[in-house]
């Protein structure tokens, strides 16, 4: 935490900023400032839509490890009016594409076999990567857990979700979606490949 830190991050049309001040985050529209609950969260990271009509927020509940979320936001005149459940079907894909999924290459032997059958299904972390289509769709990085309890630990599914129904519109391995969109704001693909 830094409580004399100074940002401002500008919309793409220069209209609007979020300006960061301490612990204080605040919208500024048209000379007009509104709370905002960004300065709440821990490792807050914003997005702006390339429309400036959007916003989304990741961040963590406790630091690097998680969990992780993600909440859009419309940015009015009155100031940011949440979109509920944007990401509400990702966690629950996620499971059943890892209960699907065939065994990593290093569960081979009956020691292994065990081992793995004692983790858990894992998929607490949904992480914003960018906007698709101005502001009405958005992809989000869907993560298996963190730490070594975890079944298929540090892999990812990317999604292209529709903002307004929530609905999945796509979904990606991790290797597409970086063939895709590029990986500068997708999780890191680990070095054995493996997919969910």
């Amino acid at each position: 935490m830094n409580p004399g830190r100074r940002l401002d991050l500008p919309s793409p049309d220069g209209k609007k900023v979020i300006q960061v001040r301490g612990f204080r985050v605040r919208l500024s529209v048209n000379g007009k400032r509104f709370w905002t609950p960004f300065g709440n969260k821990h490792d807050a990271e914003v997005g702006w839509a390339s429309d400036s009509t959007r916003l989304f927020v990741t961040w963590s509940e406790s630091g690097e490890l998680g969990p992780w979320h993600t909440q859009v936001f419309d940015v009015t005149e009155a100031g940011l009016v949440e979109i509920q459940g944007v990401t509400r079907h990702v966690r629950a894909n996620l499971i059943l594409r890892m209960k699907s999924a065939p065994l990593p290459k290093w569960v081979a032997t009956p020691q292994e076999r065990a081992m793995w059958g004692s983790l858990e299904y894992c998929a607490d972390d949904v992480v914003g990567s960018q906007w698709l289509n101005g502001s009405s769709e958005i992809l989000v990085a869907g993560l298996s857990g963190p730490d070594s309890g975890c079944k298929y630990m540090g892999d990812f599914v990317v999604y292209r979700i529709d903002v307004m129904t929530g609905r999945i519109l796509q979904v990606y391995s991790g290797k597409d979606a970086d063939r895709i969109f590029g990986d500068e704001n997708l999780p890191r693909i680990d070095a054995d490949g493996d997919e969910l």
